[in-house]
């Protein structure tokens, strides 16, 4: 929590960094964001403290995307899990006051872990799809109520990917959780690297001058794309998108005043 309010002190965090909702609307950025002047340049969007506490003070949740950007204790942990389950981990952390819903059922396309980290919140989590052909979104009807629990502090829960959900701020104060959103392969990352497969190695003139020449490259473009379809096995092609990021780096230090110290030092040598 302290560092959260840190963060919101700084004046340096911006959208969409952060983002204040209330049962499944984003407030106007007006309500909680300030402009700032740099060399004589206005630039909008940063977080007003204030603001946003008088917006907590009144029902709204602050959300946080991808903490792990600037926040070391988040980025260890995102990187750790992630290597363990040979996925991309991005953290967001929400902050609901008693009795209210940020966001409200909805899917996303990615599993879920959330760690209960201050208060309390009640959840309920709905069925997954019964096939591929749905879509990260708001979801009016999301079906029947598969378990509903309350998480505590100290608690995690799993939401499977796909999985209609929604919160409410239970007890115990302000909720803070951390959900750590695991990311799975999807068709568009099929794509990406059958592009990128297909493409690997292709060397062809980018504006052929006359028609001979332009029938010349789509023959060389056909015979390299079949070339490597050939070869090309489901395994291999979903290989190519089940990786891993490698770990930040460069990521805020938990210590800061010994990673200045290392600084001076670098620049003293």
């Amino acid at each position: 929590m302290a560092d959260i309010d840190a963060a919101l002190a700084s004046g340096l965090l911006r959208r969409p960094y952060l983002e204040l909702v209330s049962r499944g609307q984003a407030l106007d950025q007006g309500d909680y964001t300030t402009a700032r002047s740099v060399r004589g340049h206005d630039f909008g969007g940063y977080a007003d403290s204030a603001k946003v506490l008088r917006q907590l003070d009144v029902g709204a949740t602050l959300l946080m995307r991808n903490i792990e950007h600037w926040h070391s204790g988040a980025a260890a942990l995102a990187d750790r899990l992630g290597a363990e389950l040979d996925r991309r981990v991005e953290a967001f952390l929400f902050v609901t006051p008693p009795g209210q819903q940020g966001l409200s059922p909805h899917r996303d396309d990615a599993d879920v872990f959330v760690l209960q980290l201050n208060g309390s919140k009640r959840w309920q989590v709905h069925a997954v799809p019964d096939d591929g052909h749905w879509q990260a979104r708001q979801e009016p009807n999301p079906g029947p109520v598969r378990l509903e629990t309350t998480a505590h502090a100290g608690e995690v829960l799993y939401i499977p990917r796909g999985a209609p959900h929604s919160a409410v701020g239970h007890t115990g104060g302000l909720s803070f959780h951390l959900s750590l959103t695991v990311r799975q392969p999807g068709t568009a990352d099929l794509r990406t690297a059958l592009t990128r497969r297909l493409d690997d190695g292709l060397e062809l003139p980018p504006l052929p001058v006359d028609p001979v020449e332009l029938r010349r490259t789509a023959a060389e473009l056909l015979h390299h794309y079949r070339e490597r379809l050939a070869g090309l096995t489901p395994e291999e092609l979903c290989a190519a998108v089940e990786t891993v990021p490698e770990p930040r780096t460069g990521t805020a230090s938990p210590e800061p005043a010994r990673a200045l110290t290392g600084l001076a030092e670098t620049l003293r040598n």
